[in-house]
């Protein structure tokens, strides 16, 4: 049981939760791991520039690429966030939705917070696979600390023995990217 409150506005007990409740919530950045509510922490403004540059970037190419898009799981009581998500498949009628299914998805994007990393590289991978979203990628701070650069770990789905999971495709830094999207806009 969780109950959540503000100084000018007491919520009522919240229980039981599943990906629709999400809309009722107050403002904010939120999951929900097996009906259990997550409180995603504020981003520093590195995480938020990656974001929207990777966001813009792909839009730019011709994606339709949101921010902080919902993904639903395939149990009723699941649905996680990433930092940015390319839809190629959205049921009619978005308007209408907070969370599309994982097969909506032709790739998601997490941007990894130093301050708090919440498993880019283990479940949120494995948690992608399960929806069969055929791309991720992992955006990281790269060694240097650069504070206008990131390094970006390509994904792609492939099958196996034990199911589906993510097998690096390539690593590159996000302006190398940018120009490879570049290239590819002026040349098409």
């Amino acid at each position: 049981m969780l109950v959540l409150t503000e100084p000018s506005m007491p919520l009522s007990v919240i229980k039981d939760l599943d990906v629709d409740d999400l809309v009722k919530l107050p403002r904010g950045r939120y999951e929900l791991h097996d009906g259990n509510l997550v409180i995603m922490t504020p981003t520093s403004f590195w995480h938020k520039d990656m974001v929207l540059r990777i966001c813009s970037m792909l839009v730019a190419a011709g994606a339709r690429a949101f921010q902080d898009p919902g993904v639903r799981g395939s149990r009723p009581r699941d649905c996680r966030l990433p930092d940015v998500g390319v839809a190629i498949a959205p049921p009619p009628n978005t308007a209408d939705y907070s969370n599309l299914p994982g097969s909506a998805y032709s790739l998601v994007a997490e941007v990894v917070s130093e301050n708090s990393p919440n498993g880019e590289y283990t479940h949120k991978a494995d948690w992608y696979a399960e929806q069969g979203i055929p791309e991720y990628w992992i955006v990281e701070r790269d060694s240097e600390r650069s504070h206008d650069d990131a390094t970006v770990i390509i994904q792609r789905l492939t099958g196996g023995v034990g199911g589906q999971a993510y097998t690096h495709v390539r690593t590159l830094r996000l302006s190398e990217l940018e120009a490879e999207y570049r290239a590819k806009r002026v040349a098409g």
